[in-house]
């Protein structure tokens, strides 16, 4: 009989559609009326959709995708092409059927997109793709003369909450749009705070899309469907998606994948864990485990399945059909007689999985190699890559220091022990366990460790370490205090047509030196461009008096080269001719997209690439396993975990540390930085590096300890103080997979050194402490960690860290051409970004130290005189470890260094205000106000004072780059990040900008503003993330 009509409220459910859930139990989702006439009415708006919308039919009804096929041209007056199982199963019925029934608008995946040809469906013009990514190929094909959309949204948020037009110049990963009308979106830290453009955070969804919640799951819905903390509205929820994004800076979101084990099939999300959970209970199957793998027709279904005589693929689809859908049913069924896990971990090891999918086969896992005769696979992994990492198999009683760990070292160990054994180890570990045998212990005693979380294949993201670079380079556009420069003399014939193909190689291998920083309303973010030319200017020497002379002089200018990070490259590249068959290759790079431990890496990839270009190939280097971007995303969502603990850790750790480093100098501070740079150096004697080596293996500890402990006492004496933080230098290559990348992978740290210890040693100790705890908490960067702790900003100095430490633990590299007999040739370093910078070194079998300082605080005298007084104390120090360290050499230093000169240790006048504009009639003048709405806008305030310190009521060096940009746009002048920087509130700023009261542009602009604040206020603007 047929149902009696029910009256449908709009808050009523119209459909549960029911997804996959990460226990094995699925979950209802409560679709209401509402949501459905909102999504379909808004689709057809963003469409153009009308009563002549002929429809591809082709989604399932257990896909929320049919929603849009069959409502929206019914309720236009369209008509819907309903397709039968053959014609969506077979691409050739498919494309046959699109055609004769002159379909013009339609949802499809991308998998079944892909298998279409465009040229053959002139018809349809409007082609919504979502369910999976959309490959940006796919969109090259499609895009032209079409309306092509991509569309992202989960089943919670009805069909689609994001879409956007795809366009033949779109690159991987192609954006997923911006919300649709009515909804809105937000990227969020896990605190649910909004994060900058440009960076990582999860993807939150509301509007009128979100479902009313799960079926009979009150618990799960409050957990996913969490108030609005942006609206002003009482009872507006957002949906948490667990997807991880970015908002480009044009308002674009790009989809970057997921943390959890979901993936995408055919469109449909699937929870693995529920496929498993179903196939568990087939009668005959002991254990089961379910990858998704790339498969002929796109991403597939592998089900593992033991013992060997385990179920048929009859009796498996027999049981499993009624309880999975489609897209959740494996593809393929391997049978093994056990699954294979790690063999020191215990871990099922799906790496191992992957592979006997590929093969198409069973096999037993090898058992690993015992370089070290161990008695069991844990010792033997360790063992193993112990001796790849430090060159030496290792037996037991091997110590790590011993055998020439240092910290470096340690990191890498850790790297691999983690991705090869999968134990949760840390550096503190291996220095702790020191020997083989006990390091094992530590291994074995470890918690297993997750997932890298690396994914691979993203596009150029900048890192918090990238930011603060560009954000110095925006105050002192001109200076290069964080240029790396590097030459080699080259004996033999050059060529150098061979050269510049060889160093385009090595700029297709390692992107980040393609890359350029541009910004956009003072958010930076990163470009990357296709490979070209690398252009190697020769620079002829041969003619002139004196070459060395010049050439030393050349070297210096192109060092000191100030890099354009908006326009690129970040890097340059001179050849100097001093004869037919001897040249001086000189490169330049920005620190932002290079580091001391990339050194090594451009000379090997360059001398590969000579090698073949010299011998008539095309250089051709291997494609990387991992980009700079894939480390900028990981680290991205490793801070966004770890963020919050961390940071915590470092506010506690530093509460009440001095935020200034004094030290006695011998002219008044610049009221401005002007990262001006000199270099000094001294070579620990005999007798004192043996002292320090032996205290350093006692204590179990590295060299820099001991060093970093007696330069800590230095600075006790010099300034009467026995508390100081100074930086230091963090390698973030955390994963192996990051080795063999070009790029900025270091951190600066506060490292805070506190006298008061009974010895020398005890004070060596609580250093060595302090490196580890530096290490082990990286989830919070600098500028996080400034602004926690409420540091003033000041244009004279860097803030919180003045001094830095750095530990330069490796061999310097060293360039091998082909043919060419090469040999370093110093450089000196451009600048210096911090008052005194302090290297400890290794050269030649013996330890030393040389520091980059900035001549406009020191002069030479006084700092050669420092070294001395540094080098005599440690080698007193470690002579006496035991002994109280304030009762030894306590002639040092001495007053030549200690005592400032008169008058020395005062800051310069700064520049005098000038006149201010007269006041309106709210009290401000034009120029005051004009800045305070900024203010307002960028740090989303209500009020703001005019004395209010920018840095202090929420402003960080981001913001005021967004308040530059705002003002300089506002203005059409021309102003200075620095002039922002040193003047911090609203009236020191306004009297700056004024100048002789002369400003008629600034009265303009602010009026505009003005204008624009009371449209704002009759028409509220829309929320963040809102449509543009």
């Amino acid at each position: 009989a047929p149902l009696a009509p029910c009256p449908a409220r709009p808050g009523d459910p119209a459909y549960v559609l029911f997804t996959s859930g990460s226990t094995g139990r699925p979950k209802g989702v409560l679709t209401t009326h509402r949501n459905v006439v909102e999504f379909v009415t808004g689709c057809a708006a963003l469409t153009g959709a009308d009563a002549g919308v002929r429809s591809l039919g082709i989604a399932s009804l257990g896909f929320d995708a049919a929603t849009m096929d069959l409502f929206l041209p019914l309720l236009l007056g369209g008509t819907v092409q309903l397709l039968g199982a053959d014609d969506r199963a077979d691409p050739v019925r498919l494309a046959r059927f699109i055609a004769a029934h002159e379909v013009n608008w339609g949802f499809i995946t991308p998998t079944v997109l892909s298998m279409l040809d465009p040229a053959e469906l002139p018809a349809w013009r409007v082609v919504l793709c979502g369910g999976e990514a959309v490959p940006a190929e796919l969109a090259a094909r499609w895009a032209p003369g079409r309306l092509l959309l991509n569309g992202y949204g989960p089943t919670e948020t009805t069909v689609l909450a994001v879409s956007g037009e795809l366009t033949a110049a779109d690159r991987d990963p192609v954006p997923i749009g911006r919300p649709l009308p009515n909804h809105r979106a937000y990227v969020v830290d896990e605190r649910l705070r909004p994060v900058p453009p440009g960076e990582t955070g999860e993807l939150l969804i509301g509007g009128p899309g979100l479902a009313d919640g799960y079926l009979n799951r009150p618990a799960l819905t409050a957990e996913r469907f969490v108030p609005d903390p942006f609206s002003d509205l009482p009872g507006e929820r957002l949906y948490r998606t667990g997807d991880l994004v970015r908002q480009d800076p044009d308002g674009r979101i790009v989809y970057l994948g997921r943390a959890d084990r979901q993936v995408k099939v055919r469109g449909q999300r699937i929870e693995l864990g529920e496929v498993e959970a179903v196939l568990a209970d087939l009668p005959g199957v002991e254990r089961v485990a379910v990858e998704a793998l790339p498969g002929p027709a796109g991403t597939e279904l592998v089900a593992f399945l033991t013992p060997a005589d385990a179920p048929d693929d009859e009796l498996l689809r027999a049981y499993a059909g009624p309880r999975l859908t489609a897209a959740m049913l494996p593809a393929r069924v391997l049978r093994l007689a056990e699954l294979p896990v790690s063999p020191t971990s215990g871990k099922l090891d799906r790496a191992a999985l992957r592979a006997l999918a590929a093969a198409g086969r069973s096999a037993e896992p090898v058992a690993a190699a015992d370089p070290a005769g161990a008695a069991e696979p844990l010792a033997a992994g360790v063992a193993r890559i112990w001796g790849r990492l430090l060159g030496a198999a290792p037996d037991p009683t091997s110590d790590f220091l011993a055998a020439g760990g240092n910290s470096i070292a340690a990191m890498r160990l850790v790297a691999a022990l983690r991705a090869e054994l999968g134990r949760q180890v840390d550096a503190r570990d291996v220095f702790t366990g020191r020997t083989l045998a006990g390091l094992v212990e530590r291994v074995r005693a470890a918690a297993p460790a997750d997932g890298d979380g690396l994914t691979t294949g993203n596009p150029p993201t900048l890192s918090p370490p990238q930011r603060r670079l560009w954000f110095v380079d925006q105050l002192a556009p001109s200076s290069a205090p964080y240029n790396i420069a590097v030459a080699h003399r080259l004996r033999g014939p050059l060529d150098t047509a061979a050269l510049g193909a060889a160093l385009r190689a090595v700029a297709e291998r390692h992107d980040v030196l393609r890359w350029r920083i541009p910004q956009t309303a003072g958010v930076p973010y990163a470009v990357r461009e296709e490979p070209t030319e690398v252009a190697v200017p020769v620079v002829d020497l041969t003619g002139g008096e004196d070459a060395e002379a010049a050439l030393a002089g050349m070297l210096a200018a192109g060092a000191a080269h100030a890099f354009d990070l908006a326009t690129g490259p970040p890097w340059q590249v001179t050849v100097y001719r001093l004869g037919a068959d001897e040249h001086v290759l000189a490169i330049t790079l920005h620190h932002a997209v290079f580091d001391g431990w990339s050194e090594k890496l451009l000379y090997d990839d360059l001398a590969a690439a000579y090698a073949q270009a010299v011998a008539g190939q095309t250089p051709r280097l291997p494609v990387l396993a991992a980009t700079y971007a894939d480390y900028a995303v990981w680290r991205a969502e490793r801070d966004r975990h770890r963020g919050a603990a961390d940071l915590a850790w470092w506010r506690e750790h530093l509460r009440d540390a001095p935020t200034v480093l004094e030290l006695p100098r011998d002219r008044p501070r610049p009221a401005v930085a002007t990262y001006a740079g000199a270099e000094a150096a001294v070579r620990l004697p005999e007798a004192t590096d043996r002292a320090v080596r032996a205290l350093a293996e006692r204590r179990g500890t590295t060299v820099a300890a001991v060093l970093l402990a007696g330069f800590g006492e230095l600075l006790r004496r010099l300034t009467g103080g026995d508390d100081h933080v100074l930086g230091a230098i963090v390698a973030d290559r955390r994963l192996a997979a990051f080795d063999d990348v070009v790029g900025f992978f270091i951190d600066t740290v506060p490292v805070r050194v506190r006298g008061g210890a009974a010895s020398f040693a005890d004070l060596v100790d609580r250093c060595a402490t302090e490196l580890h705890e530096a290490t082990a908490h990286p989830g919070a960067p600098l500028e996080k960690i400034v602004e926690a702790l409420g540091v003033g900003r000041d244009t004279a100095r860097a803030p919180l860290v003045q001094v830095l430490f750095n530990v330069l633990n490796f061999a310097p590299p060293r360039l091998a051409l082909a043919g060419l007999a090469a040999e370093p040739v110093a450089v000196p370093k451009p600048g210096s970004p911090f008052d005194i910078t302090v290297y400890v070194v290794e050269r030649d079998g013996r330890w030393g130290v040389e520091v980059v300082y900035n001549p406009d605080l020191f002069d030479a005298e006084r700092v050669e005189g420092l070294l001395a007084d540094l080098v005599a104390l440690v080698g007193a120090l470690a002579a006496t470890p035991d002994a109280p360290a304030d009762r030894v050499a306590a002639e040092l230093p001495r007053p030549t260094v200690a005592t400032p000169q008169l008058g020395a240790m005062s800051v310069a006048a700064a520049e005098p205000p000038r006149g201010v504009l007269p006041a309106g009639p709210d009290g401000l003048t034009d120029t005051e106000e004009l800045i305070a709405g900024i203010w307002r806008e960028v740090l989303d305030r209500d009020q703001v004072g005019v004395t209010d310190n920018f840095f202090d009521i929420g402003g960080h060096s981001l913001a005021l780059a967004a308040v530059h940009a705002r003002l300089t746009a506002a203005t059409g002048r021309s102003i200075k990040m620095l002039d922002l920087f040193r003047h911090p509130t609203i009236r020191a700023l306004a009297a700056s900008l004024d100048g002789a009261a002369d400003r008629p542009e600034l009265a303009r602009a602010a009026l505009r503003a003005a204008a624009r604040r009371s449209r704002t206020r009759r028409n509220p603007p829309r929320r963040p993330g809102g449509t543009a």
